[in-house]
């Protein structure tokens, strides 16, 4: 009877972690990208140019530059994928292109460390889902893991938390049979 109630304890204990841990889990999974050092020029601007993964150039591309979260200047791509931004601080930022997102750090002209970028160059993702053609540049289409958009992590976690909900209920059941097999006593 011991070992029923310590597994009921260890299952319940397994879902509160199954759940308590698949957003952080599924949090660091998805941020893995490099961060790059890139110098600005003397007036504190950022160049770059954004290309398709097969090196074409991308014309009127949405171009964002973020500090921490919100953004602090857009604009677009020209002819040939080039973009510039003015006026732009130094410290750790992002550039996103569509759903793209390219984490910097941004040094102040003279201040980058040795080898540093001038210039920023994103490949683009073009993506195809359900076969329709998306442009990730201007508008993405919504992300999706192929389970709707649940990512593989979560759906794990989901898992093994209906799991041991399920072996923790059982084990509640059989508890019970047995106190009532148990005759009372006068």
């Amino acid at each position: 009877m011991r070992m029923h109630t310590l597994l009921t304890k260890a299952a319940s204990v397994a879902v509160c972690f199954g759940i308590l841990f698949s957003g952080p889990i599924s949090a660091v999974a998805a941020n893995k990208s490099v961060v790059r050092d890139v110098e600005l020029s003397a007036n504190g601007t950022l160049q770059g140019q954004v290309f398709t993964p097969d090196g074409r150039p991308v014309n009127n591309a949405a171009v964002e530059l973020r500090y921490q979260g919100s953004p602090v200047a857009r604009t677009a791509t020209s002819a040939n994928g080039q973009f510039i931004i003015e006026g732009v601080r130094g410290g750790a930022h992002e550039v996103a292109v569509g759903a793209l997102a390219t984490p910097v750090r941004l040094w102040k002209s003279g201040t980058a460390p040795e080898g540093a970028l001038t210039g920023l160059v994103v490949a683009g993702n073009e993506q195809i889902v359900r076969g329709q053609d998306c442009d990730p540049y201007g508008n993405p289409c919504p992300p999706s893991s192929g389970f709707g958009l649940i990512d593989v992590v979560t759906l794990a976690m989901v898992g093994t938390s209906v799991a041991g909900l399920v072996i923790a209920i059982d084990n509640n059941k059989k508890i019970d049979d047995l106190q009532a097999m148990i005759p009372a006593s006068p």
